[in-house]
């Protein structure tokens, strides 16, 4: 057996590991919700002969493969859950769920694991150390991979380095994206209390308008990022709900505001933070009333590992089409990903998969429309492997 029969291997099992995604996709559960995916996770590797772990961090499931060789211990991982998205693509498969949608691809990042799995399942003898294939729940929840870990996810034996990819509809099928150091952003929410004085709308004299409070609070802060932020940083600021007001005739008491901050590097938030509080109890009381504002941290900023990362360039460069089909990332992306998590404990590299469909709509990740390019799962698995082989593959089947 040899390297170069991995792609023809893939393809003759392409169409199981497709009916997997479909089903994953056609019965979609929500964060901590994913009581039939995991045990349909668990159903396929322990047919596989691995040693499996149930309800890890919820209903997370880990599966390990030892290859009873001294060697590097890695793992890969996946996310289970889905969105909370009535779906509107029309596929024979569509969900089954009636507003519970696989719209960010993880229906795909599970059958690619699972079948990840299922090819080292037949290629046991080209290995040493150990593997971990982690199905973690709740990414989007802001607590999965914390969980998950907590939970010894990375322990027994420790992982020494972990692997993760993300569907990207905006990137062609057969491409990868990636990029060492910062791939993602924080994602932070504040929420902002202004409270004033109620009164008649004929006596505006007598009362505290939280309303025009709230008004110059959100101009100040606009000049957070402005003067606050060198601007080589990478770093975004958005209120996105504002509530107030019962009545057209009285002047309101109160307002609400909720939003997002979104940056790269911890110094920077810190400043925002900062910043903003003193805006808006500062506005506030400047104007007779009080402000108040809270964060609720989100999760950290994706770092890929400089050495990891250089392995998955250097296997994307030697399996795909060619080396232009490895797309080095310039710019962090804005949103956020769970993953950096596990980076906080050990080194971790995550990179883009391409699945954008040829000649029909593709649309976007968290959108209703998201329908992607199932030819991209040959490509996910056959990084996964080739990686598993750079590290964990005997010194004559390493890539």
């Amino acid at each position: 057996m040899c390297r170069n029969q991995i792609k023809p291997m893939v393809k003759a099992n392409l169409d199981e590991v497709i009916s997997w995604r479909r089903h994953f996709h056609e019965f979609p559960e929500l964060s901590f919700e994913e009581f039939e995916t995991s045990k349909f996770v668990a159903e396929k590797l322990n047919k596989m002969g691995f040693e499996v772990k149930n309800n890890v961090g919820g209903t997370g499931v880990i599966a390990t493969f030892d290859s009873g060789i001294c060697g590097p211990n890695i793992a890969f991982r996946a996310d289970m859950d889905a969105l909370p998205i009535l779906e509107d693509t029309g596929l024979e498969f569509e969900s089954k769920n009636p507003g519970v949608m696989h719209a960010c691809g993880h229906d795909c990042h599970m059958a690619i694991l699972l079948g990840t799995a299922f090819m080292i399942s037949q290629m046991k003898d080209w290995f040493r150390g150990t593997i971990k294939f982690i199905f973690q729940p709740g990414e989007e929840a802001n607590g999965g991979a914390k969980c998950i870990i907590n939970d010894g996810a990375l322990e027994n034996p420790n992982v020494e380095a972990i692997f993760a990819l993300h569907m990207m509809p905006e990137l062609a099928c057969g491409t990868i994206g990636t990029k060492s150091g910062p791939l993602s952003a924080t994602d932070d929410e504040f929420e902002i209390r202004i409270k004033g004085k109620g009164a008649h709308s004929s006596e505006p004299h007598c009362g505290v308008n939280a309303i025009v409070i709230a008004a110059q609070v959100i101009s100040g802060l606009q000049s957070v990022l402005s003067n606050g932020i060198d601007p080589f940083d990478v770093a975004t600021f958005s209120i996105c709900q504002i509530n107030g007001g019962e009545a057209v005739n009285i002047i309101p008491d109160y307002v609400e505001m909720r939003g997002m901050i979104r940056c790269i590097d911890k110094s920077s938030k810190e400043i925002i933070k900062n910043k903003m509080k003193q805006i808006v109890v500062g506005t506030a009381e400047a104007m007779g009333g009080n402000g108040a504002i809270e964060f609720i941290t989100g999760f950290p900023s994706v770092n890929n590992d400089t050495i990891l990362t250089e392995k998955v360039i250097d296997v994307a460069e030697s399996i795909l089409e060619s080396k232009e089909c490895c797309i080095k990332i310039k710019r962090p992306h804005m949103g956020s990903e769970d993953f950096a998590y596990y980076q906080e404990e050990i080194p971790g590299s995550i990179f883009m998969l391409g699945c954008a469909q040829d000649d029909i709509p593709t649309g976007t990740l968290h959108d209703a429309t998201l329908n992607i390019n199932e030819d991209s799962i040959s490509v996910g698995i056959e990084m996964f492997v080739n990686l598993a082989l750079s590290l964990c593959g005997k010194q004559d089947e390493r890539v």
